[in-house]
């Protein structure tokens, strides 16, 4: 099959000493003064061989040795270099030859083009890193030691624990269903003052920038995001603008600015909630690593410590006990590096020590989520689009009908939905989501999304339905509402919406 980068491969690879990591970091740097390839490949078909990225002129006991083993046939290889010992590398050739793509030691991702190493040299002879082919390297291949024995691959990582990202969906929120249209829409505007929408809509998801020139106006360390946040929410549903409304936190980040994490942030007892510089082995010497910007430090949660994982929980769940707020977009779902890629370097954090933080990242996630759900909340993150919404109705044929196919099941009603509305196709999109939806789904829109994308096909009210999706042809999907029947033929990609509206 085609070369894909597995997990398990990644759990193999990062199961290396950082002594490694740094090797290949050392590896790297040699081939940043090598000379570039005379040629772009014309459609490389293996690299099988040996190869280095040393010069002319290295001691020959310095020369690196690198030897790719691939087989006929196959444009997957695995790879090998003295500068790794036994630890094993993978990779594949592009479709077209042009380019190999490279899972190194330590898990980083390397893509280089495919050339000659000089303008006399076959084919498939040098790569972009400054790697070359023997015998074009321009000296003599010297004699190689063997390699030791490849170490052994890693146990498959654990499946990740948490709903939202591993593919299983999360149980709905507690809600009675509402299937009114208007009601059922979505947006997460963003703002220096309190959001105020001229138009109706379901759920409004306030960033953490809404009505900042509130409450930073006390400048840092005064600041009141959350409380502000929640008399947002109270404006918006008072005046009938939102059915539903969430406020902002950070799965990755603890915030200054906002209140509860705040409380945690500056208690001394409490410094080991937090990612700390560490000695390399794990072991934090006291100084919590921070990432300030101008409304306030930001530190970085370290789930791998229960203490941690009850405090952000049940702080953001307290946050979140306002009638008028009905849940929490929790940013960053999967932690550190999600936007943060230096802090490993800078603390000194090994790989398996990350995938550790990272497996505890999605275990306090679900932790979250389940809490959420047992309050009478719920998490954006949870509907399944990660921090977006999730995809809508693709273009026509084949991929809407696949599209359609995949969700027209009895399970898909039991899973809650937030789903993208395509303007440019809006009576698609209406249709497709009127055809789809469970008791508890929103279409809509995400991040920095606010009441410019007012549609008035959102007026639209199909009442409640009396039927689950069906194909009533190939590629025709229809489903049946006390006030007609919406139809989408993905075909011609046409759709029927016989709705009165507002």
């Amino acid at each position: 099959s085609d070369f894909q980068f597995q997990s398990s491969m990644v759990s193999q690879l990062q199961g290396q000493q950082s002594k490694r990591v740094m090797q290949l970091k050392a590896l790297l740097a040699l081939a940043v003064c090598a000379p570039p390839a005379f040629a772009v490949s014309d459609g490389c078909t293996s690299l099988d061989g040996n190869w280095t990225s040393s010069h002319p002129g290295t001691p020959t006991k310095d020369v690196v040795h690198i030897e790719f083993f691939q087989d006929g046939g196959s444009r997957n290889f695995t790879l090998r270099a003295s500068v790794w010992g036994s630890a094993v590398s993978h990779g594949s050739i592009s479709p077209d030859g042009r380019q190999v793509t490279l899972l190194m030691v330590g898990g980083t991702m390397q893509t280089a083009t495919i050339g000659k190493a000089s303008p006399t040299a076959p084919d498939c002879t040098s790569l972009g890193f400054g790697w070359c082919k023997f015998p074009y390297c321009g000296f003599p291949e010297p004699p190689w030691p063997p390699f030791p024995p490849a170490a052994p691959p890693a146990p498959p990582p654990a499946p990740n624990p948490d709903c939202a990202v591993n593919g299983s969906g999360c149980p709905p929120p507690r809600w009675a269903p509402n299937w009114n249209l208007t009601e059922s829409t979505t947006i997460q505007p963003s703002g220096d003052d309190y959001f105020a929408p001229t138009h109706t809509w379901g759920l409004i998801s306030l960033d953490w920038s809404v009505a900042r020139s509130i409450w930073f106006k006390n400048g840092r360390n005064k600041t009141n995001c959350e409380a502000v946040s929640t008399e947002g929410c109270r404006r918006l549903k008072t005046s009938g603008k939102a059915a539903r409304c969430f406020i902002y936190h950070n799965m990755e980040l603890a915030l200054e600015w906002e209140e509860t994490q705040r409380a945690a942030m500056y208690d001394p007892t409490k410094a080991d909630y937090f990612l700390q510089y560490t000695d390399g082995m794990g072991h934090k010497n006291g100084t919590i690593y921070n990432e300030p910007i101008e409304f306030g430090d930001q530190y970085f949660w370290d789930y791998t410590n229960p203490d941690a994982v009850e405090y952000f929980v049940s702080s953001v769940v307290a946050s979140c006990n306002s009638p008028y707020v009905d849940g929490s977009f929790s940013d960053d779902v999967g932690g550190v590096p999600e936007e943060h890629g230096s802090v490993m370097s800078h603390i000194n954090m090994s790989s398996p020590q990350l995938a550790q933080l990272k497996l505890a990242t999605a275990k306090a996630h679900q932790k979250l989520v389940d809490a959420l759900i047992a309050a009478g909340k719920f998490n954006w993150q949870a509907f399944g689009g990660g921090d977006g919404t999730g995809p809508g109705i693709p273009g026509a044929g084949a991929s809407c009908a696949s599209f359609m196919r995949d969700r027209c099941t009895a399970e898909f009603q039991t899973r809650p939905l937030m789903m993208e509305h395509n303007a440019r196709s809006a009576n698609q999109s209406v249709a497709a989501f009127l055809i789809l939806r469970p008791p508890i789904g929103f279409l809509g829109y995400g991040w920095e999304s606010d009441d410019s994308k007012w549609d008035d096909i959102f007026l639209l009210q199909p009442g409640t339905p009396t039927g689950q999706c069906h194909e009533s042809s190939p590629g025709v999907f229809s489903r049946e509402w006390t006030a007609g029947t919406a139809t989408l033929d993905c075909n011609s990609f046409s759709a029927s919406l016989p709705f009165p509206s507002l």
